[in-house]
């Protein structure tokens, strides 16, 4: 009678460990799948911003007519910094040389606006450092929004 339950016993411990590691399995491959998401959409993210602040995409959403020079600055140096800090978060799913870059990408077009906009006077018309910044642009061969971009397509593309 005791071997009777113990071998009872025993096939049942046996389904249940199996059970436990189906369940085991499924929840890590939940959670696989949640964080490969999860990285997608920083990277999604990261593109977003990098396109959203380049200077093509950028001048035509920010110019108005009549305003100055400082004002019309100070204002793409505002969306480019509110930009960068909605997506501050995101460097926790991308890599770090992926984050690096983007946050070069923003920099250099920061530095580029600054370096532009001394050319005028803070009075001037905004429409006169739209210009400069769309044709002075970015030398193509050290674009760093293009590695920037570059980048993030071949981390998707190796993970994937």
């Amino acid at each position: 009678m005791l071997k009777s339950f113990h071998k009872t016993n025993q096939k049942q411990l046996s389904l249940l460990r199996e059970e436990l590691i189906r369940a085991q399995d499924k929840s890590e491959n939940i959670h696989n799948k949640t964080l490969v998401s999860l990285r997608l959409q920083a990277y999604e993210r990261m593109v977003l911003f990098l396109e959203r602040i380049h200077p093509n995409n950028l001048i035509p959403r920010m110019v108005i007519t009549g305003q100055n020079i400082a004002t019309f600055q100070s204002a793409l140096l505002q969306v480019i910094r509110e930009e960068y800090e909605h997506n501050l978060s995101q460097q926790l799913y991308v890599s770090d040389l992926a984050w690096e870059s983007c946050k070069a990408a923003k920099e250099n077009i920061i530095q580029l606006i600054i370096q532009s906009s001394s050319a005028f006077k803070p009075t001037d018309d905004a429409a006169m450092l739209a210009n400069s910044v769309l044709t002075a642009g970015l030398n193509k061969e050290n674009d760093p929004l293009n590695k920037a971009l570059q980048l993030m397509k071949k981390e998707i593309r190796q993970q994937f």
